[in-house]
């Protein structure tokens, strides 16, 4: 994918929201995310979370 204005990629955008501390946070920086790439920056968030190496949920 091609980056955005900003130069930011879907991936980078899942990467920042991965380093955030809080649910409330993590939400509020998909909202940032332009739209037409919202929901694929969601399930990249979505996959790293799940993963058993190295996401958040397990550890």
């Amino acid at each position: 994918m091609s980056p955005d204005a900003s130069g930011t990629r879907p991936r980078e955008y899942a990467r920042q929201v991965l380093a955030l501390r809080t649910l409330e946070e993590r939400r509020a920086a998909l909202e940032n995310v332009p739209a037409e790439w919202r929901e694929l920056v969601k399930k990249h968030v979505e996959i790293a979370w799940n993963h058993p190496r190295g996401g958040k949920a397990n550890g």
